[in-house]
């Protein structure tokens, strides 16, 4: 699937792809209209923007975009990742601690059913510091990237994120015909 990013000077023009995609018949995966800070959007873009949402034009904030946003991406991955990796550890945590009969909390007065407890909850933490550590670790470099993204957008430029279906090509001729000032391919 591709993804790429549109961007376009004003709103009346990313309106217009829009409907031609729409009067076309074009599905896309996904079609997102992301406009510039508040304070570059005058009045009359906000009252059009208002009236193109209720024809389906889906608009969303950069910051609302995980593929645009990598502290976003990275929370979500790491929580993902927590979803999997802490039962994962409870359990590792109690079978380390039936396998090896260590009496490590001992002190505190605990019989066998209180240490391997403790010990689930010990791999349950170690499956929380792993999702932490993991999500963290990838994609450093994504901020580089997208930093022209960004500055464009606030800049005041309108952007339009497509994403093409599986087995089906963005219709390159009619966005190269809705005359955007660049294109920029994230994926693909």
């Amino acid at each position: 699937m591709t993804k790429s990013i549109v961007i376009f000077e004003d709103l009346e023009k990313c309106i217009q792809l829009f409907n031609v995609f729409k009067e076309k018949s074009i599905l896309l995966y996904e079609a997102i209209l992301i406009p510039p800070s508040r304070e570059k959007i005058s009045l009359d873009q906000t009252k059009l923007l208002n009236e193109s949402a209720n024809n389906f034009i889906k608009s969303q904030l950069m910051e609302e975009i995980r593929i645009l946003n990598p502290n976003l991406d990275r929370k979500l991955r790491q929580k993902d990742m927590s979803r999997w990796l802490m039962p994962f550890g409870f359990i590792a945590g109690i079978a380390f601690t039936n396998m090896t009969n260590l009496s490590t909390f001992s002190f505190l007065g605990l019989n066998n059913i209180g240490e391997t407890l403790i010990g689930g909850l010990l791999g349950m933490g170690s499956g929380y510091l792993g999702s932490v550590v993991s999500s963290a670790s990838i994609n450093l470099n994504r901020n580089k990237e997208l930093r022209s993204i960004i500055n464009l957008n606030k800049e005041g430029k309108w952007l339009v994120l497509l994403e093409n279906q599986i087995g089906t090509e963005l219709p390159w001729g009619l966005i190269k015909q809705s005359d955007p000032k660049d294109i920029i391919f994230l994926e693909g």
